[in-house]
């Protein structure tokens, strides 16, 4: 979703099921963005209670790999 902030800039948002790719691709976006000059931040909402949010950090971390 793309909403129009004015003279203020765009508020983008990803939606999808978990594990769909919405954070690779903000984050590729987020990149472009970037190297075209733009300010960018990227945000995220919470992932659920403070144990899923570790886990998840767990799961994803390039050290976790086999």
């Amino acid at each position: 979703m793309v909403i129009p902030m004015g003279n203020r800039g765009l508020f983008i948002t990803f939606e999808g099921m978990d594990g769909s790719g919405k954070t690779t691709q903000m984050h590729r976006l987020a990149a472009r963005l970037r190297g075209m000059g733009r300010t960018v931040l990227e945000t995220a909402e919470p992932g659920g209670p403070p144990i899923g949010v570790k886990i998840r950090r767990i799961l994803l971390d390039s050290a976790n790999r086999s």
